[in-house]
């Protein structure tokens, strides 16, 4: 997977804050925002009007798409490759485990939520926002979120391995970052969709706790608007 793209001319400043390219109601730019401020590294924020993107943004990733972090020389896109980008130039505090096999279990449950719950949820919302694809079935909203209720047990199987509140146990990680723009819109977007208290207990502390962190605030956050 290429995980950066070569900068072109009027490149960001050096001597500036890294610049982050984002929409305030896209989860993984969310993700990306709320990964800056759990390292407490700065960042300037600029938004992008989905309906109307600069031409700026296509220069920086060829998709089109947010986020990119526009670098001096490099645009990173992909929020989880901004997050490694973080993690390898803002070590602390560290966001994965020390250990090599409870870090790699970890990753994949990051992909495993980026997938399967916060994908599936955030495509049916935008497709409601923005309309179906012309091969989408007319259910396909329905479909998208039915698909939550299958994960919601296999991700409390997960809470439970390593005793603790987050996935890894005690360590906040990037795997449990990619559940919190999931835990911030549920209530208000799909309230009908949230876990049952009675079954997946844990899936609901740590949803509860996602939105307790001082992070959440940066999944409603909006930067400055680029044309």
């Amino acid at each position: 997977m290429q995980a950066a793209h070569p900068a072109t001319p009027a490149s960001h400043d050096s001597s500036a804050p890294p610049r982050l390219w984002s929409f305030r109601r896209s989860p993984f730019a969310g993700k990306a925002r709320a990964a800056f401020a759990e390292k407490g590294a700065p960042v300037e924020i600029v938004d992008i009007h989905p309906g109307k993107r600069p031409p700026r943004l296509r220069e920086l990733n060829p998709t089109n798409r947010v986020p990119v972090l526009e670098l001096p020389d490099v645009a990173i896109r992909e929020s989880s490759l901004i997050c490694e980008w973080l993690e390898e130039t803002h070590p602390d505090p560290p966001m994965w485990p020390q250990d090599a096999g409870r870090r790699g279990w970890a990753r994949g449950w990051a992909r495993y939520l980026d997938d399967n719950l916060t994908g599936n949820f955030f495509l049916g919302m935008r497709k409601m926002a923005f309309g179906k694809d012309e091969d989408d079935p007319d259910d396909i909203v329905e479909r998208l979120h039915g698909r939550l209720a299958g994960h919601w047990p296999v991700l409390e199987q997960a809470l439970g391995i390593h005793d603790g509140p987050w996935l890894t146990g005690d360590q906040f990680t990037f795997a449990d970052l990619g559940g919190l723009a999931l835990a911030v819109r549920l209530p208000e977007w799909g309230p009908h969709l949230q876990p049952d208290a009675a079954k997946t207990p844990r899936v609901v502390d740590w949803l509860a706790a996602l939105r307790e962190r001082p992070s959440a605030a940066t999944i409603d956050q909006a930067g400055t608007e680029r044309a």
